[in-house]
């Protein structure tokens, strides 16, 4: 498939979730808020991953998984600005120490790192 040409969000349906179950990293479903907004990420057409958003503790955080089909950041770098763009700021997200490629793709869409493993974006 290539780049994709294009990346869309949609509300996630109950018929996405087996196949974003295969996009996960960690068993673990992430964050299960009553406030929980989460976004199917396609690419030209296909399911490739979700965004994320949830409240904790006052400060609405976010977090993006999804596949590239060429192996790079370029389809979690713009899921997350389309995402990020229809939030209300102050955004926060997290990256490990460790885990440079989420980083770069939070740095990419204007996160700065404020704390730790934490980042915002104003």
């Amino acid at each position: 498939m290539g780049e994709p040409h294009v990346v869309t969000l949609r509300a996630t349906r109950d018929t996405d979730l087996d196949t974003l179950h295969r996009f996960r990293h960690d068993p673990d479903p992430g964050p299960d808020a009553p406030d929980l907004v989460r976004r199917t990420v396609r690419a030209d057409g296909e399911i490739v991953g979700e965004v994320a958003s949830w409240n904790e503790g006052g400060a609405t955080f976010v977090a993006v998984e999804a596949r590239s089909p060429s192996g790079d950041d370029v389809v979690r770098v713009r899921a997350l600005r389309l995402f990020v763009d229809t939030l209300p700021r102050p955004l926060f997200a997290r990256a490990a120490d460790d885990d440079a490629a989420t980083a770069a793709v939070l740095g990419h869409c204007g996160f700065r790192r404020v704390d730790g493993v934490v980042h915002r974006l104003d």
